[in-house]
């Protein structure tokens, strides 16, 4: 609702919350009314109120209740000045705060200074500085961040970036402070901390080739809990007007806290890809992937028993189209892992894929499909089959919303779609067009025709001019 420039707001949030590690702690049915205010005070002063109060006797046991009032004031155009004061419901979420306390409410003052500002239009300036007055003290966090954009040429640019990150950027969250760890699962990922540290960042693009395209970055971080390095590059052309060639690096390493030797993860991926502009019945992709430890092995982050892994993929596919109604799609690759569980432990293995799909389109919003799927292991003389039939139906021409029954499970990273075991499924499915300017092919605009002229009009002209 607005009054004049004031604003008021209010939102109804249910939760449902299920702990499945057996605690009853975060297993809780609540309802909780959030209403917000906002009053601009003067054209570079406003108010700013939040209220977060739990309904009935249930209350969530993450998001407690909670209030926060506030002024954001703009110091200067791209420089705001915010003091807040939260202030934090009920001896349960003291408790997470501050374990020596368990008497009244929880409130912490934080005082931040916000920059963002565009010196010129390559030049950019971020940065956030905070002081934070809690149950523990006072503390300050924040980072001051510069970016620059170089022009040598028409279409290729140099971008160069330099973050400075002080003081550990451990916040309050609703389920508590956040801390240093070396991973986090699902939910608990938001009790993330960020370290102190410095991160300086420099890469290129070149765009002004129409038939190619070419870009890569290298960003290196360093701090107190350690440092990595990340690498991208990415080059994509035509061939010809059917032949595209892509080629696609990538490298990074650990980036959480006490984390310590690990090798670095890398993934280098070329690709040949056939379409013809003339005609879309058929479509081809030849590629080839090296993979360089993949995943990681529990046993390596909890115990530091080294796990390694590399594997090349050579892989072709296709969509044969003859009419409107049949769609035909074929898959087939051989992949070479070889895996390191220890110095004097290798394992290797060769796996073969295989993918076949047929699609009937009934109308025009309706389908019917049948797939079939095989891995096969040659050096265990272990073969997997799974099949399926699916029913479509097209909301637009790009999502597809389907129903089927799978009778046996063949998944693997390297299949479209996932059918872990057999039984009824439910998916939906999305084409992305004219992605980076290389997923659609441009339809030539009508030409104009010279306009001709007719006899009668000429002798009308000739006539006219002798008069």
């Amino acid at each position: 609702q607005k009054f004049g420039s004031s604003a008021l707001s209010f939102d109804w949030v249910s939760r449902s919350r299920t702990d499945r590690t057996g605690g009853s702690l975060l297993q809780a049915d609540s309802n909780q009314l959030v209403s917000r205010l906002t009053v601009p005070l003067a054209d570079n002063l406003t108010f700013r109120a939040q209220n977060e109060a739990s309904l009935g006797a249930n209350s969530d046991p993450v998001y407690r209740d909670r209030t926060i009032v506030g002024l954001d004031w703009k110091a200067f155009p791209g420089v705001t000045v915010r003091v807040a004061q939260q202030f934090l419901g009920d001896n349960q979420l003291k408790n997470l705060f501050n374990p020596n306390s368990s008497t009244g409410s929880t409130s912490f003052t934080t005082v931040e200074t916000l920059l963002d500002q565009k010196l010129s239009d390559d030049t950019s300036v971020t940065g956030r500085y905070s002081i934070l007055n809690g149950i523990n003290g006072s503390s300050s966090q924040g980072a001051l961040g510069l970016q620059h954009r170089f022009k040598l040429s028409p279409g290729l640019r140099v971008n160069v970036g330099y973050e400075r990150v002080f003081g550990d950027l451990y916040t309050y969250t609703g389920s508590g402070q956040q801390f240093l760890q070396p991973y986090a699962v699902g939910q608990s990922a938001s009790s993330l901390g960020l370290g102190a540290g410095d991160s300086y960042s420099l890469g290129f693009e070149y765009t002004d080739n129409p038939d190619f395209k070419t870009s890569a970055r290298v960003e290196h971080r360093s701090g107190s809990s350690g440092s990595s390095t990340l690498l991208n590059a990415a080059a994509t052309g035509k061939l010809s007007p059917a032949l595209t060639v892509l080629a696609r690096y990538q490298q990074a390493n650990y980036a959480n806290q006490t984390l310590i030797g690990f090798s670095d993860t890398k993934n280098l991926r070329l690709g040949l890809a056939y379409r013809d502009p003339s005609q879309d019945k058929f479509n081809a992709l030849l590629r080839y992937e090296y993979r360089e430890n993949p995943d990681s092995n529990p046993n390596t982050l909890l115990f530091g028993t080294g796990s390694g892994s590399s594997a090349h993929l050579f892989a072709v596919e296709g969509i044969y189209t003859p009419n409107y109604r049949w769609e035909f799609y074929g898959k087939l690759a051989l992949r070479s892992t070889t895996s390191y569980l220890a110095k004097d432990l290798v394992g290797t293995n060769t796996l073969t894929l295989g993918q076949l799909r047929a699609a009937y389109k009934l109308g025009y919003q309706w389908d019917v499909a049948m797939e079939g799927r095989w891995i096969g292991q040659s050096n265990s003389n272990f073969n997997e089959f799974g099949y399926l039939l699916e029913l479509g139906y097209y909301m637009t021409p790009n999502l597809r919303l389907s129903a089927g029954y799978s009778f046996g499970g063949a998944t693997d990273i390297d299949f479209n779609g996932t059918r872990s075991r057999g039984g009824p499924y439910l998916s939906i499915t999305a084409k992305l067009d004219d992605l980076f300017g290389f997923g659609k092919q441009p339809i030539a605009p009508k030409q104009q025709q010279e306009s001709v002229v007719s006899q009668t009009s000429a002798s009308q002209t000739s006539a006219e001019g002798a008069k």
